[in-house]
C-alpha cells in the first residue's frame, strides 16, 4: 500500500502557528509580564546602585585601595553595585521595547551603547574588585598586588578597559538622554537627569567618602527608577503631547 502525504493548506498552516502561540507550561511570558518585570528590574536596580554607591568606602581619596577595601561598607557596596548593574542589565532590553516606537535611531544606539558600556566597565570592574580585589586586600601574602594608584590591578591592559567602556557607557547615557527629551516618551525631567549623570562622571571632584559615590550613582539611578515605575504603571509610553 502506498501512503500519500496531503499537503498542508494556507489555513492549516496559520491555525498550527497561532496554536504554537497559545500559554503553556514551557512558553516565554507575554509582553505584559515581561515589562513588568524589566520595569521591576530597573527599579530595585537602580536603587541598588545608588545605595551601593554610596556605601563604597573611601580612603585618603582612593576607593580601590588595600585600606578601602578593608572600610566599613566594603564588601556590602560592592554587592549592591554588582546585584543593581545584573539588574540594570536585565530590564534594559525590555526598556527599550518599551520605549522603541517613540526614541528613534538616537535612542536605539543610546540603549545599545549603554548596555554594552554597563556590560563590559561595570561587570568587568565589580567582578574583579569583588572577587580579585577584595579578597587578596584581606590576605597579607596577596596585599601587594592591589596596586597603589587606585586602578586595583595596575594594569595597562584594565585601565583600557575601565577608560574604553567607561566612555561607551558615557556616550550611551548621553545619546539615551537626549533620545528621551526629544521623544517626551516620558517626563523631560528623567531624560535631563540621564544626561546629568553622564555629565556627573566628568566633573573633576574628590573622592568623598558618603558624597562622591552618591553624586556618581544618584542622577542616572533615579533617572531608571523613573522609567521603571512607568513601565511598571503603563501599557505604553507617553503620548507626543507630553511635556
Amino acid at each position: 500500500m502506498t501512503h500519500t502525504t496531503r499537503p498542508h493548506t494556507t489555513t492549516e498552516l496559520e491555525a498550527s502557528d497561532m496554536a504554537s502561540d497559545t500559554p503553556g507550561p514551557f512558553r516565554s511570558p507575554s509582553w505584559p509580564t515581561l515589562r513588568k518585570l524589566s520595569g521591576g528590574a530597573l527599579v530595585a536596580g537602580g536603587a541598588a546602585c545608588i545605595a551601593g554607591g554610596t556605601l563604597h568606602p573611601i580612603v585618603a581619596g582612593k576607593a580601590h585601595s588595600v585600606q578601602a577595601l578593608h572600610g566599613a561598607g566594603a564588601p556590602w557596596a560592592q554587592i549592591l553595585l554588582a546585584v543593581g548593574t545584573t539588574l540594570l542589565l536585565l530590564g534594559l532590553p525590555g526598556m527599550h521595547a518599551w520605549l522603541a516606537p517613540r526614541i528613534g535611531i538616537v535612542g536605539f544606539l543610546g540603549a545599545v551603547t549603554y548596555f554594552v558600556g554597563n556590560l563590559v566597565t561595570a561587570t568587568g570592574h565589580l567582578t574583579v574588585e569583588l572577587f580579585v580585589a577584595y579578597p587578596f586586600a584581606h590576605d597579607p601574602a596577596k596585599a601587594w598586588i592591589i596596586a597603589g594608584d587606585d586602578s586595583m590591578l595596575g594594569t595597562t591592559a584594565f585601565r583600557m578597559l575601565n577608560t574604553g567602556g567607561g566612555l561607551v557607557m558615557l556616550v550611551g547615557m548621553g545619546l539615551l538622554g537626549a533620545g528621551l527629551i526629544r521623544s517626551r516618551a516620558v517626563p523631560r525631567w528623567i531624560g535631563v537627569l540621564t544626561v546629568v549623570g553622564m555629565g556627573g562622571f566628568m566633573l573633576p571632584l574628590a573622592a568623598v567618602e558618603g558624597l562622591s559615590g552618591f553624586i556618581y550613582e544618584a542622577p542616572r539611578g533615579v533617572a531608571i527608577i523613573g522609567i521603571g515605575v512607568l513601565m511598571l504603571r503603563r501599557r505604553h509610553p507617553l503620548p507626543s503631547t507630553a511635556t
